[in-house]
């Protein structure tokens, strides 16, 4: 069948698909007919208002629902952009049969439907539920421009910083606070600084209903609603220059309270004139995007209740880096990275930091790469011995302690030395076995019964220089060397040394929300002996002075 058959006949089924569709639900359908450029015209008589509807049946994407466009109808419907989409579904989850395609539209239809009618029938809730998502009908407004901001739209009334520059001819518009530079991801060289407006108001006009468009009267209505201390800072932004009849630009910004929860903003640039609006300048939409910690967490998923938690991570080797990246990912807000050792090209393959800090110190590097990444993070790097950074330490402000060494004797005492603090932290050790035999994850308290020393302990209870968790039989030779003595080394693995990172940073988090109480607790994963599989293993256990660890032991013996 040729493509303009095909598409005709789609077109026929979906007619049907509509028709069938609505009638199963007992609604009546005044138009439903084919427009010239292939789209299906609906209208429909609800409750007390027609709806007249677009629909795309032909749309080639399978990823979403074809769009609805709702034509004007002279006033604001929540969930229906400037121009008449109507956003049935976020589209997230959505798995849509290519087969039945006819069917996808009739359901879209009818989902448009249901929706409009909704909200049609809550006069009160509509208005509400429109200014939870102004934002978005705001960004849709014709000529809007999207920019930046890095403040915080917290309510607290206040001039900011704005910066405009052009590409390729297209204005790009940046916000700082005052007297902050501006972030690295902002490109600010060459542009003109000068101060912008942000107010928060507790209601907002409605924005403008399509064909009619914003313009300079809905900055003025914006300003007569204003308290006299938004007046005082008004009067600072739209102050006239040293010519006072050469009219200048200048920007608004305005956030209102959703009562879904949080604020949306919006934004206008506008003209002055001998310090007022200029009602006869043009005005541009601006909308934000908020490039603050605060909305950056929320939106990407980070814990808000880990922003004020302080990890200290000693060791910042493979298992290290990743659990300070794993750490800073989840929300937590400060980090102590303590490691003497500086980045060298044989951990490359297996180390997070990029290979322009090979010879800088690690902590350093990774105090950059982290603080660039995870805004509002603070990152304290000590290029020194765990010894020395502990020989000083004030753990006042510490919620916990990370050891990630694979050293044995100074994690035991490390052990030792905190357990003398009069503090109640939690002290984690996590090491990869060589040759990737598996990985471990040992959580302590400072205050609290067993300590790392349980671990070196035989059946009988005797003191053991071999860990009785550990899957390699002792006294082996586990080392390699490339290039001679010079380079001998312990063969670790990249996925490894991650997935035990990602383990002991799930551990050192449950820790800090409280979910693990003040007992010692082991994690660990091992490599199933004679396979490439491999399973996870958890043990939660007491080790008091006459509890021990269940023997998880494996031999292991080198081929």
């Amino acid at each position: 069948m040729d493509p303009d058959s095909a598409n005709e006949a789609l077109t026929k089924a979906c007619v049907e698909a509509i028709r069938q569709a609505s009638h199963d639900r007992g609604l009546q359908i005044e138009v439903l007919e084919v427009t010239p450029e292939n789209r299906l015209q609906v209208v429909v008589q609800g409750a007390s208002q027609r709806w007249n509807l677009v629909v795309e049946c032909l749309s080639r994407s399978l990823t979403q629902l074809p769009h609805v466009r709702l034509k004007p109808t002279g006033r604001l419907h929540p969930h229906v952009g400037y121009f008449g989409t109507v956003c049935v579904s976020d589209n997230l989850g959505l798995s849509l049969d290519p087969d039945r395609r006819a069917d996808v539209v009739a359901y879209t239809v009818l989902a448009a439907i249901d929706l409009l009618e909704k909200w049609d029938a809550d006069k009160v809730g509509s208005a509400a539920e429109f200014f939870n998502e102004v934002e978005g009908y705001w960004s849709w407004l014709p000529g809007s421009i999207g920019t930046s901001g890095a403040f915080d739209a917290d309510g607290k009334d206040r001039l900011v910083t704005s910066y405009l520059k052009f590409k390729e001819k297209k204005p790009q518009w940046f916000f700082t606070e005052r007297d902050v530079p501006p972030t690295n991801d902002f490109d600010v060289k060459g542009a003109a600084a000068q101060s912008a407006l942000y107010i928060h108001m507790e209601e907002l006009a409605p924005p403008p209903v399509r064909p009619e468009e914003l313009t300079a009267a809905f900055v003025a209505a914006i300003r007569s609603n204003m308290s006299a201390a938004q007046l005082a800072l008004w009067a600072r932004l739209v102050r006239p220059s040293s010519n006072k009849n050469h009219p200048k630009r200048a920007v608004l910004l305005v956030s209102v309270p959703r009562q879904a929860g949080g604020v949306s903003v919006i934004g206008i640039e506008f003209g002055t004139r001998n310090g007022d609006v200029d009602l006869k300048a043009p005005v541009m939409p601006l909308t934000m995007r908020r490039l603050t910690a605060a909305y950056m967490r929320e939106r990407g998923g980070a814990a808000t209740s880990m922003l004020s938690k302080h990890v200290v991570i000693i060791g910042c080797g493979a298992i290290g880096a990743v659990i300070a990246d794993a750490l800073a990912a989840t929300g937590v807000g400060q980090l102590t990275l303590v490691d003497y050792d500086d980045y060298s090209e044989d951990n490359v393959f297996r180390h997070i930091l990029d290979p322009v800090w090979i010879e800088t110190p690690k902590v350093h590097g990774l105090k950059y790469q982290l603080e660039r990444q995870y805004r509002g993070l603070k990152v304290t790097p000590r290029a020194t011995h765990g010894q020395e950074w502990l020989r000083g330490a004030d753990l006042s402000d510490v919620d916990a302690v990370v050891f990630a060494l694979g050293l044995p004797t100074l994690e035991r005492a490390f052990s030792g030395a905190l357990r003398k603090r009069n503090k109640q932290l939690p002290m984690l050790f996590t090491w990869l076995e060589p040759l990737d035999l598996g990985g471990h994850s040992v959580l302590a308290w400072m205050q609290g019964e067993g300590c790392l020393d349980c671990l070196y302990r035989d059946d009988e209870g005797v003191p053991s220089l071999q860990s009785r968790i550990a899957f390699l039989t002792p006294n082996q030779p586990v080392s390699k060397t490339i290039t001679g003595c010079g380079s001998v080394f312990v063969p670790y693995g990249a996925l490894q040394s991650r997935r035990t990172g990602l383990m002991a940073a799930e551990h050192v988090l449950s820790a800090l929300s409280g979910a693990t109480g003040s007992f010692v607790s082991l994690l660990g994963w091992r490599r199933q002996s004679g396979s490439r599989t491999e399973s996870a293993n958890h043990a939660v256990v007491g080790c008091g002075k006459s509890d021990r660890p269940e023997r998880r032991a494996i031999e292991a013996r080198i081929r």
